[in-house]
């Protein structure tokens, strides 16, 4: 796998506490009796993986409080911080640590994880450890693979496209045969497939330098990709949709295209709104950039240690067996107990991960999406604004949907902003290049 310098170490912790100024207190460790330690997540089936450690440990009580999924919870999360009476531990989206770290919402905990990082794939405590600094456990992951329709690809002549300029050739092939259809598409409403797609070509939209944020949303490999996808859509071989409007999976059951490039959690999307079309799906490696064997990820999450806390040693320990121990994830990983593709570098040997699906015909999909996670970059990071990134983003691709503007010139304008947004809000930033 071709990975970038990590993000870790890039500074010393003069320079982290002026970036991210929400370290927060120590808190305090020890305890005479029991101690009670308060989670929020929005995992299904959470509250069974916490009853199991809350029989298991007398000595740290966990209580879980379910909150609505990503977004719609951040705003509790933050006022609950605000007010001091938070708890310990929140569930957040990868995107999101270190806004919430600039914010002086998180605690961070690097003393309590040395012997806690290696559990995880590497990358993933990179997404957790801006500047250098650990300030969540990893949760959960979203590793990128192509889902396509067996039987038309059969119909089409056409094989499973090992890289990009393979399934350019294709999706140029399937159009000239038949122009209602197409290879794939470009979601213009799902901001976070651009992002992998450029991280896939090794990206990196921040970093930290020293005492300033880079930012390089418009960087050679991001400005690849953009001209890659809008090409193929100036050509007419693939096409645009909404990937979260309602008619989205009518269009993917009729077989207007003929696959999805998703995360891992797509899995159960697809098998609950296109069930007709069962044992006509199979799954295989997202397409790759020729020379290189870098996947990309699309989502997950991590639980986060807020500021605080009065017990970060403890909630360390829970969250660690939380995100990685057998007993939790055979209910968080289960498809009735949230679906979670584990962070946990052991976990993708469990069996509740590796399941032979009937829908698609038999296959064990975790052998396609095992070897996905390692081989995502390492260098890839969030910035502290990214919420207005993303929100510009998604703006700017419906845009791109009404021929309004294009995907290099949308990275372009989305760089000037999120640069003058970052500035705007006091925080040093400059262009990566």
């Amino acid at each position: 796998m071709k990975k970038s310098q990590a993000l870790a170490g890039a500074l010393t912790v003069s320079a982290v506490l002026a970036l991210l100024t929400g370290c927060g207190a120590a808190g305090t460790t020890a305890s005479a009796g029991p101690v009670t330690i308060d989670y929020m997540g929005w995992v299904p089936k959470a509250d069974k993986a916490v009853d199991i450690w809350n029989k298991a440990h007398p000595e740290t009580q966990v209580k879980y409080s379910p909150v609505s999924n990503g977004q719609d919870a951040y705003p509790k999360i933050r006022s609950s911080v605000q007010a001091g009476n938070a708890g310990c531990l929140a569930q957040l989206t990868l995107d999101q640590v270190p806004s919430f770290v600039a914010d002086g919402m998180l605690m961070d905990v690097t003393q309590y994880t040395g012997d806690v990082k290696d559990t995880f794939l590497d990358w993933t405590w990179s997404q957790v450890s801006p500047g250098g600094q650990t300030y969540a456990i990893p949760q959960d992951t979203g590793p990128m693979a192509m889902y396509y329709r067996t039987d038309l690809f059969e119909k089409f002549g056409i094989t499973v496209p090992k890289t990009w300029d393979e399934f350019a050739t294709a999706a140029k092939t399937v159009h000239a045969a038949d122009p209602s259809v197409s290879l794939g598409y470009l979601a213009t409403d799902d901001s976070s497939t651009v992002a992998a797609y450029a991280w896939q070509r090794d990206s990196s939209w921040f970093a930290i330098d020293g005492d300033s944020w880079k930012v390089g949303i418009d960087d050679s490999a991001s400005a690849e990709s953009a001209t890659y996808w809008q090409d193929l859509l100036d050509s007419g071989a693939i096409a645009t949709t909404k990937r979260w409007d309602p008619g989205f999976y009518s269009e993917l059951a009729s077989g207007k295209y003929l696959t999805m490039m998703g995360g891992a959690w797509n899995t159960a999307l697809i098998e609950a709104n296109v069930g007709d079309t069962a044992g006509k799906w199979a799954l295989a490696p997202m397409p790759t950039v020729k020379g290189s064997t870098a996947s990309a990820n699309s989502g997950g999450s991590a639980v986060a240690v807020l500021k605080g806390c009065k017990y970060p040693e403890q909630a360390v320990a829970f969250a660690t067996w939380l995100n990685s121990s057998e007993d939790s994830l055979n209910i968080l990983s289960a498809a009735d107990g949230g679906g979670l593709y584990p962070a946990a570098t052991k976990a993708l040997d469990y069996a509740v991960v590796n399941q032979k699906d009937s829908f698609f015909g038999g296959q064990n999909l975790n052998d396609i999406f095992r070897e996905s996670a390692n081989n995502v970059n390492v260098g890839w990071a969030w910035g502290p604004t990214y919420s207005s990134t993303d929100t510009t983003l998604t703006d700017g691709l419906a845009k791109v949907a009404t021929k309004g503007t294009t995907l290099p010139a949308l990275m372009t304008s989305l760089q000037t902003s999120t640069l003058s947004d970052m500035k705007g809000r006091g925080i040093q930033a400059a262009a990566s290049h």
